[in-house]
């Protein structure tokens, strides 16, 4: 009998076990991270609080002079910072106008990124696509 040809022993087992083990939980992460609204809201959250505000708005979406600057207009939607984050949905999007607040159950997964990657877009490009166009 060869070495390579030797029976199953526990500890491989337990290997095999343990890194079939790993895989899942890695990709179970990943999909998490991936579809869920818990980590939409997490990176919506860390993109605004990293973004440089210059326009003030009212927990409406309406722009005011006397207050802090807490907005930017993204020309779907005009996004609000605050304590709890809001946007207003124009209707270009294909979508009814409404007023999205950002907080678990409350809005779309796909409204979260749709906002968060708008948010990113104009922190790098300083422009935003325009309002009927194809997102």
């Amino acid at each position: 009998m060869h070495e390579d040809e030797e029976s199953p022993t526990v500890a491989r087992g337990l290997l095999r076990l343990s890194t079939l083990f790993v895989f899942m939980a890695v990709g179970g992460y990943v999909f998490w991270d991936t579809f869920s609204e818990a980590a939409a809201l997490d990176r919506l959250k860390a993109t605004a609080k990293n973004y440089r505000y210059t326009e003030s708005c009212d927990s409406e979406g309406n722009f005011i002079v006397s207050a802090s600057a807490n907005c930017v207009d993204l020309n779907h939607y005009v996004f609000i910072d605050g304590p709890v984050m809001k946007a207003v949905r124009r209707n270009c999007t294909g979508k009814p106008a409404a007023l999205l607040s950002f907080k678990k159950g409350k809005v779309a997964r796909t409204e979260i990124n749709s906002v968060q990657k708008m948010l990113q877009f104009h922190a790098r490009y300083g422009t935003n696509s325009p309002c009927g166009a194809n997102r």
